[in-house]
């Protein structure tokens, strides 16, 4: 009797322990007991550990509370955004299996997530690779944009594609990069609300928005963290006690300290990691709750790399070039980016034409032209490239005539195969030409292109947009069974890159000069200035203006203007040179450096051999005795340093 009691006593221990279920973790104590790093997602795979990021602890909790229903991440690029939407992922498929839904800008970053991030961590994390069978046939339920699993599935959506985000209802939402999604998607509205209804159905439904913030005023991720509990990760301070966040203002570079903002004390980056964090809530009593992180506190990079590409973005900055600059302040601050309406002065870039020394000044590396199409003429510029985009107007002008027939067109050909000349004889000619597609003669335009193409002419149609491309390829447009091939320019990215180096007041990096006659006398009505650069030409280059436009629909975007009653066709025609330079080369600096290096002829080597600095002197280049010529890359660098 007694063994069977103790056997009946043993039976009832073993069913309460199979019944029982596991003790409920949060998304940070799942990850540090079961997380598994992937060699193709780490570069030091393994185990993950909290203590790496520990200021992603708190997030990821916040996460897994059932109490709160959204989480916003402001982060900046390489602070382990990414694997805390993995945790996620991981967490609810192994301890609260329910639909998911992960988002991302384009169905094609999901796929990729898909194959690079989500594969590997099914794959190496043992308590998710018994949820998945090795077969990896669809029928599974396996596929890239669809992961099932016992009680729940995995979906990939896009932010560009409708039918993605209305696929099913979901309990927990993944919104990635919510700056990246359009504001409208196919006039069916926001996308991020597209998604939101899908989790309607589910009481406890959970959304996370997380995303590296790009252009105030016009960033969701930052309204976002603004409504919500707007928490900063601080820091203990090693002398004082008292606690306070990064800031890029207290780093001093020379150190590589970070002064306290309390007792002013200084210290480095390691003596701060070892004191404690906290995370301190601006406004506590907020719905969601939002976190917002900086490179700073990144382990993945080093204070001295921050460093290093602060200096270069101030350095591009005073040739008028702000794209460095604009991506350390949303990708390494996490902030946004606000934009300079200020416009360029038509007549200050009028006063400072120059008189060239040849009709192709010795810095020019390659020639291009842009053609604008109006219904009665073709305006169309030639403008010369050098290192660092400095550019040259060579000739601006108008062929007047109706682009529906042949006359006028023929003009553009003679500009094709017209020559221009150095100080030196040397001559050169036109590389590309992009025509632009738009107004009412596109079939015509295409026609033109299609038969010319080996003469590097191409069409092109503008787009904007800050996030589209400089340049990629169309897909092609059937003329007469033919394809014709043509290319989508992203006018808006090219324009605020135009204006900046029309700022820029040094000659060098992003430099435009125009040109002068020698005997030009702007008091003369008969005097005319060269090549077409008069006073209309300049009026038209600063015709158009970037604002911020609120939409009926409560969205805020950047649009470029024209002022009322300006032409704006040399303003064109410099963005179509622009494309066209992009259309030679992918990597266009580096084809200019490249080009530069073969033509020794086209520059002042002795000049630039010569040239000293106001702090040191330059060393002269090698020469090379037995072949008579200048080492090429010295000569660069020289250049370089001139710029």
């Amino acid at each position: 009797m007694t063994i069977t009691t103790n056997n009946t006593q043993k039976l009832f221990q073993q069913l309460i322990c199979i019944l029982t279920p596991p003790p409920k973790l949060t998304i940070s104590e799942w990850a540090d007991k079961y997380r598994v790093l992937s060699s193709e997602e780490s570069a030091s795979p393994g185990q993950w550990h909290n203590d790496f990021v520990p200021y992603m602890v708190e997030p990821m909790n916040a996460i897994s509370d059932p109490f709160i229903k959204e989480v916003v991440l402001m982060c900046a690029a390489q602070t382990a955004k990414t694997n805390v939407m993995m945790n996620t992922i991981g967490y609810y498929m192994d301890s609260d299996p329910c639909p998911i839904m992960l988002v991302e800008p384009t169905i094609e970053v999901g796929e990729s997530i898909s194959r690079e991030k989500i594969a590997p961590m099914l794959r190496d994390t043992p308590v998710l690779r018994k949820l998945f069978p090795d077969d990896k046939a669809k029928t599974t339920g396996n596929t890239i944009k669809e992961k099932s699993f016992p009680g729940g599935f995995l979906v990939i959506a896009g932010a560009n594609s409708a039918s993605s985000l209305k696929s099913r209802s979901i309990r927990i939402l993944l919104f990635d990069e919510v700056d990246e999604a359009p504001a409208d998607l196919g006039g069916q509205g926001d996308p991020i609300q597209l998604a939101h209804i899908r989790t309607t159905g589910f009481p406890n439904s959970k959304s996370v928005l997380a995303s590296t913030p790009t252009i105030k005023g016009n960033s969701r991720i930052e309204t976002a963290y603004n409504n919500s509990t707007k928490e900063r990760w601080e820091h203990e301070c090693p002398s004082c006690s008292g606690y306070s966040e990064f800031s890029w203002e207290r780093l001093q570079f020379d150190t590589l300290h970070m002064a306290c903002p309390y007792c002013e004390e200084t210290h480095p980056r390691r003596d701060w990691m070892k004191a404690p964090g906290k995370w301190f809530a601006e406004q506590p009593d907020a719905k969601s709750r939002g976190f917002r992180i900086t490179a700073l506190d990144s382990p993945m990079l080093t204070w001295q790399e921050l460093v290093d590409e602060w200096v270069e973005a101030q350095r591009r900055l005073k040739f008028g070039d702000t794209h460095l600059l604009k991506t350390f302040i949303n990708a390494r601050l996490a902030q946004t980016w606000e934009e300079n309406a200020e416009t360029v002065s038509s007549h200050a870039l009028e006063s400072r034409r120059e008189i060239y020394n040849a009709e192709l000044p010795d810095g020019v590396c390659v020639l291009t032209m842009g053609v604008d199409v109006q219904d009665n003429r073709l305006a169309y510029e030639v403008v010369g490239w050098g290192l660092g985009f400095e550019s040259w107007g060579i000739e601006y002008g108008e062929f007047f005539g109706n682009p529906s027939q042949g006359e006028v067109w023929n003009r553009i050909d003679e500009m094709l195969a017209r020559t221009w000349s150095y100080a030196n004889g040397k001559k050169l000619n036109i590389s590309r030409t992009a025509v632009d597609t738009g107004g009412h003669m596109t079939t015509h335009v295409y026609t033109y292109c299609k038969s010319r193409e080996s003469r590097g002419v191409y069409a092109i149609k503008g787009e904007g947009g800050d996030k589209v491309p400089l340049k990629r390829p169309g897909k092609g447009k059937n003329l007469n069974g033919e394809f014709v091939r043509w290319f989508m320019v992203g006018v808006d990215s090219i324009k605020s890159e135009l204006v900046s180096w029309l700022k820029v007041g040094k000659a060098g990096e992003g430099y435009c000069h125009f040109p002068m006659s020698e005997d030009y006398n702007p008091h003369s009505a008969q005097a005319l200035p060269i090549n077409g650069y008069d006073t209309s030409y300049f009026e038209m280059l600063t015709a158009e203006k970037k604002v911020l436009k609120h939409t009926n629909k409560g969205y805020a975007r950047y649009e470029w203007i024209k002022v009322a009653g300006a032409r704006n066709e040399a303003f064109d025609c410099r963005v179509y040179n622009r494309a066209a330079l992009q259309i030679m080369s992918p990597h266009p600096a580096k084809m200019l450096e490249q080009i530069y290096l073969k033509l020794p002829w086209a520059i002042d080597a002795p000049k630039i051999l010569q040239t000293n600095t106001t702090n040191n002197a330059i060393e002269a280049p090698t020469v090379n005795k037995q072949k008579k010529k200048v080492d090429r890359n010295a000569v660069a660098r020289q250049r370089a340093v001139q710029v």
